[in-house]
């Protein structure tokens, strides 16, 4: 799969942030892989995973984001998603259904399912707006 170029669409002067996390070995399963405290009154506005390196084995790879313990996603089919033996971004049905954020909210990458052998060299973006 090639890669395809991000554009992000925010109101003139609205302060962007993006919550990134990078992944350099092959995922595991597992709750909490990685944490943010949130600083500020914002809310996301978009959730974007690319993978360089494939999985392998008979699954897909599937992430979720929770926000103080609960997925933003109350959708499951919408998480995160990358095909067995594909790379680069992962698709997403449809974006989470919780986004608004505020000082002191905790937002953790979850690996809900791999392949035999998960995806390495993969990334995460949280892309958050001020409110």
């Amino acid at each position: 799969m090639a890669d395809t170029a991000i554009t992000l669409k925010t109101p003139r002067g609205q302060m962007v942030e993006v919550l990134r996390f990078v992944n350099i070995a092959a995922i595991t399963t597992g709750t909490d892989k990685w944490r943010w405290t949130v600083t500020r009154h914002s809310r996301i506005t978009d959730i974007i995973v690319d993978s360089i390196t494939a999985g392998s084995g008979g699954t897909s790879d599937i992430i979720d984001i929770h926000l103080n313990g609960t997925t933003i996603y109350t959708t499951q089919a919408n998480r995160p998603t990358l095909l067995q033996a594909d790379t680069g971004l992962w698709t997403e049905a449809g974006e989470p259904e919780i986004t608004v954020l505020v000082p002191g909210d905790v937002l953790t990458v979850d690996i809900d399912q791999i392949s035999t052998t998960g995806s390495a060299l993969v990334e995460v973006c949280v892309i958050t707006v001020a409110r």
